[in-house]
């Protein structure tokens, strides 16, 4: 890459919050109905507001790189939690065709596409009860990293105004297959915006602004004043631009930001262990379980990310090479092929 991109530490608190509200909302903590999903329409302005960030800086060479790291970065780590949610299944319940299907999907990044429309019907024979159902979300940031490289790197003529990705982000919003790139499609927008403008979004004027306009904006969505579909990702493009001043990492920052992606993908085991603790109480669906749940999730999270996600990041640059990033690129695009057909041939 030709340069590093700016480190925002805020992000990293950030990061455990929304991945800590996810993990309340899936043990029954009463919050909003909406707030795990919220949660992930700023993790997706997040991710269009970084990755986009660095592509704007990157040239058609540096690609099989930002190909290799994305796959380290966010590969490993959610194949290790498929791994551990199969291992657990398999040991609570019998294999059936919803079971290989439903983990096709999650191999291949398609889940978001086939998965969510059939949980409704038949998230009962899902692999334990649904569990693993957010690995949605996953897979649409790995489409994202996919194909923004075409879009932001490769075709930058074409790509790289403020117009493209206005309608862009207004056409994801508005599509009912494809609503959850909403929010990445806004934050690619920020990210053009301070390649033209500057880090606007840190003078005093801007805070104030985007500070009452975030508020503003949540409201009105939470009190369905404006369809959630529209408010959401415009609600979450503002809080990341408000949370995006520059600054310093710190060993506590890092690692509680390095701790949310384990968590939100292995957040599950705090439940199912809450639950076994205190079911023979009678205190299964309590608050004292749903509360124990996170903080043993956090715990878990903690050890996965020093075990996993933190040596893979330490090593990986000594593994890279221009020829793996792109047998890595098209190792990509071809499990999201094949998903693609295999969900079609399920369908």
């Amino acid at each position: 890459m030709r340069s590093q991109p700016e480190y925002y530490p805020a992000f990293d608190y950030l990061r455990i919050i929304l991945a800590s509200t996810v993990a309340l909302e899936h043990s029954g903590f009463p919050t909003w109905s909406q707030a795990g999903n919220f949660a992930v329409q700023i993790f997706f302005a997040i991710s269009g507001w970084l990755i986009g960030g660095i592509l704007l800086r990157s040239k058609t060479s540096d690609l099989p790189k930002f190909y290799f790291n994305r796959a380290a970065r966010i590969w490993i780590p959610y194949f290790v939690a498929i791994a551990l949610l199969m291992i657990v299944s398999l040991a609570r319940e019998p294999i059936t065709e919803k079971w290989v299907e439903i983990f096709f999907y999650d191999l291949t990044f398609t889940y978001n596409f086939f998965g969510p429309p059939q949980l409704a019907l038949f998230g009962h024979a899902m692999p334990l009860d649904g569990t693993g159902s957010h690995f949605w979300s996953i897979c649409a940031e790995e489409q994202f990293y996919l194909f923004a490289p075409f879009l932001i790197t490769l075709a930058a003529a074409f790509t790289r105004s403020l117009w493209f990705w206005l309608a862009l982000s207004a056409l994801f919003i508005w599509s009912p297959v494809a609503d959850s790139f909403g929010s990445i499609s806004l934050g690619v927008l920020a990210a053009v915006l301070r390649a033209k403008t500057g880090d606007w979004q840190t003078g005093r004027v801007a805070l104030v602004g985007l500070s009452c306009g975030s508020v503003a904006m949540f409201a009105v969505t939470y009190y369905a004043v404006i369809p959630y579909a529209i408010g959401a990702p415009l609600s979450a493009v503002l809080i990341v631009l408000l949370f995006a001043q520059p600054g310093n990492n710190t060993d506590f920052s890092l690692f509680v930001g390095g701790m949310s992606y384990p968590m939100y993908l292995n957040h599950w085991i705090g439940i199912f262990v809450a639950h076994a603790l205190f079911r023979p109480f009678g205190l299964r669906d309590s608050i004292y379980a749903q509360l124990l749940s996170v903080i043993i999730a956090l715990a878990v999270a903690a050890i996965l990310y020093v075990v996993v996600d933190k040596t893979v990041k330490a090593r990986r640059n000594q593994y890279f090479t221009r020829t793996g990033g792109k047998c890595v690129a098209i190792t990509g695009f071809t499990l999201l092929a094949v998903g693609l057909v295999g969900g079609f041939f399920y369908w």
